[in-house]
């Protein structure tokens, strides 16, 4: 009998051990993007304005300590220009220049966003910072909700979506303080942690 009786009570302390080993979506989610040391991915980025909307097929690679390369894919008119930031110095190159292919240019905290990097700094430092789940193509997602802060920019917030099961980005759209959408990314691949050629983003003399 007393056999049965610590057979029962460690079948239960097995049970409750699991159970507090259950890792939620969100924590998984969470712990994902703090281990993040940089990512590669392709996305489409639709800017709106009061003129409509712009759509652009986009190449992006970014290492957790800053340093950058976005690259336009489509449509023609834009094909092959990128940005570059090596830790320092943020250049633009245009193929079709015969002179010139490369111009430094100011920090941009709108180009800033568009980078996964920039959004989780954000959230982390904001307060008052909402989750919420939501489906986008019968996926179902989290989505984190992060301030943007005041530096110049008309942005003011911005959300990521998230997949439960993949943990891969799906989305991340741009407000301003109306909360009118102003840009957004659908990623369409994304890769955590991928091994860089050394080169990327190095800015060529």
């Amino acid at each position: 009998m007393k056999r049965l009786i610590l057979y029962v009570l460690a079948l239960f302390c097995f049970a409750c051990g699991c159970q507090k080993e259950e890792i939620t979506p969100m924590a998984a989610i969470q712990q994902k993007l703090t281990d993040m040391e940089g990512y590669s991915c392709l996305a489409t980025l639709t800017i709106y304005s009061n003129k409509g909307e712009t759509v652009y097929e986009t190449k992006q690679d970014f290492k957790s300590t800053g340093e950058y390369r976005m690259e336009m894919l489509s449509p023609d008119s834009a094909k092959g220009n990128y940005t570059v930031f090596d830790g320092k110095t943020v250049c633009q190159y245009n193929p079709r220049l015969k002179e010139s292919v490369q111009r430094e240019v100011p920090e941009s905290q709108r180009r800033n966003e568009l980078f996964l990097g920039q959004f989780l700094k954000n959230y982390l430092q904001s307060e008052g910072v909402s989750v919420e789940t939501a489906a986008i193509d019968e996926s179902r997602c989290t989505v984190l909700e992060a301030v943007i802060p005041e530096n110049g920019s008309q942005l003011a917030s911005e959300k990521l979506w998230v997949d439960n099961e993949s943990l891969l980005p799906v989305r991340l759209s741009l407000y301003d303080a109306d909360g009118k959408e102003c840009l957004r990314l659908d990623y369409t691949t994304f890769t955590y942690n991928p091994h860089f050629d050394e080169n990327l983003f190095r800015i060529p003399a």
